[in-house]
């Protein structure tokens, strides 16, 4: 069969197509235990080489679109995986003990490494958890046995996934003696172990008692993984949002004061002083957006992060199809209540961020504005003097042209007067007198063309 040939292809287009498998999930069947972390303020490539150096694994040069590598080191499976602001690593090993009953402590994938070896890693935790899955009894479990591992005040549960499993978590960072604290999350596979071989042998077959199927635990462990690292990346924002609502409301304040002082302006008679006090209150504005802006920037992408962080969590939450176990509150009722009012202060923050700024360039405008209209009047008063002053000129320059006719015709009639004089020599019945009198009228007609051309030409020019 003839190979058929297509277009040339865009040149990300493998990338793209790859991107919607780039973070897997790492493949996981009740009894086992998953434990996470993520790490910030560290590259990727530096965990990725203290990663290699803890299992032993040669130093390798990773390519920077590479998103995951897992490692595996039977009984245990590590993947390391790069996020936009964070590096996390998910640990998945198997559990001998195969109900609460048999389980003395919390277990955690992270004891399969050495004491201290995990402190070596670069960056700084932001999020830990432990993820034990175990198969389910009868029944979910009492309080008694769900208080040796959660805060009784703190506890949230529900059956998820249309029933194939219970979830128990307290959100609380529990302190380990063996090293930092870490969130714990109990699920119980409530599919029979009939179930659970038909589900090996076929990955998607479920019976009809419930039960999950290995790809859907690995989607649920990834979902939950997801719930806590990025519930913790949202809540990032809120300490900048509780820092910024003091500042807010001193430049609101600030602005108010500013508003009042601009309207009091129509009540000042002296038109120096408010010119004075709107000039001082336009830097004082300018100041105020200044420190706006300051604060923005400060916070603009924490608080956008935060929001597309809390997002993913709701719609992860949502995926897991909670119902109620009796009385017991759900995850999603746990994260409502506590998770979003601090989202909803972020996103408050931002917004009156956003309303702050736009405040000011109002009040800045209507500022501006009376100082553009002041500044309008005082031109059109120059213009007006201006005007007036050369009015006065021209009629000071006509006088003058006109003083100058006369005074250069004066000259011209004495010249002619002492040039007529000698003549009477020759001609003794020519009287000088009448000579100068006929010569002045042609003199100024001479004198006031010439003076006009001048005029004109000077016009022109």
């Amino acid at each position: 069969m003839p190979v058929t040939a297509l277009p040339a292809e865009h040149p990300l287009r493998r990338l793209l197509a790859d991107e919607l498998h780039a973070r897997p999930p790492a493949p996981v069947r009740a009894p086992a235990v998953v434990s996470c972390l993520a790490l910030l303020d560290a590259p990727a490539d530096d965990i990725l080489a203290s990663l290699r150096a803890m299992l032993g694994e040669s130093p390798a040069e990773t390519p920077a679109d590479i998103a995951h590598i897992i490692f595996e080191r039977p009984p245990l499976r590590v993947k390391w995986e790069r996020h936009g602001e964070f590096v996390s690593l998910t640990l998945v090993r198997p559990l001998a003990e195969s109900s609460i009953a048999e389980i003395d402590r919390f277990p955690s994938a992270f004891s399969a490494f050495a004491a201290g070896e995990l402190a070596r890693l670069p960056g700084r935790l932001i999020a830990s958890a432990d993820i034990v899955l175990l198969p389910a009894t009868d029944g979910p479990p009492g309080e008694e046995a769900l208080a040796r591992w959660f805060d009784r005040n703190a506890l949230a549960g529900s059956s998820i996934l249309d029933g194939a499993a219970w979830v128990f978590t307290d959100f609380i960072v529990h302190a380990e003696a063996a090293g930092g604290g870490r969130s714990r999350w109990l699920v119980l596979d409530r599919g029979t172990p009939a179930a659970r071989v038909a589900g090996s042998a076929s990955p998607g077959a479920m019976t009809a008692g419930g039960g999950m199927s290995a790809p859907q635990t690995a989607r649920l462990v990834q979902r939950l993984i997801e719930i806590e690292v990025y519930r913790m990346m949202a809540l990032l924002a809120f300490p900048l949002a509780r820092a910024a609502f003091p500042q807010l409301n001193a430049i609101e304040h600030r602005l108010a004061k500013i508003t009042a002082a601009t309207a009091a302006l129509h009540d000042q008679p002296d038109a120096k002083s408010v010119q004075d006090e709107e000039r001082r209150q336009l830097d004082e504005l300018t100041r105020l957006a200044a420190e706006v802006e300051s604060s923005v920037a400060a916070t603009a992408f924490r608080f956008s992060a935060a929001q597309a962080y809390w997002d993913i969590v709701s719609a992860r939450v949502r995926e897991l199809r909670e119902t109620r176990i009796g009385d017991r509150r759900t995850v999603s009722g746990f994260l409502s209540r506590r998770l979003a009012p601090a989202m909803n202060s972020c996103a408050a923050a931002a917004r009156r961020q956003e309303e702050l700024s736009a405040r000011i360039e109002r009040a800045s405008a209507l500022l501006r504005t009376r100082v553009d209209v002041a500044r309008e009047e005082h031109n059109q008063r120059l213009l007006a003097a201006m005007e007036r002053r050369g009015k006065v000129s021209l009629r000071l320059q006509q006088t003058v042209e006109g003083l100058s006719v006369a005074a250069i015709t004066y000259y011209g009639a004495g010249l002619v007067g002492y040039l007529s004089k000698p003549l009477t020599s020759v001609w003794p019945s020519l009287n000088p007198d009448w000579v100068v009198a006929a010569a002045i009228p042609v003199l100024a007609y001479v004198v006031w063309r010439g003076v006009g051309r001048i005029r004109r030409e000077l016009r022109h020019d």
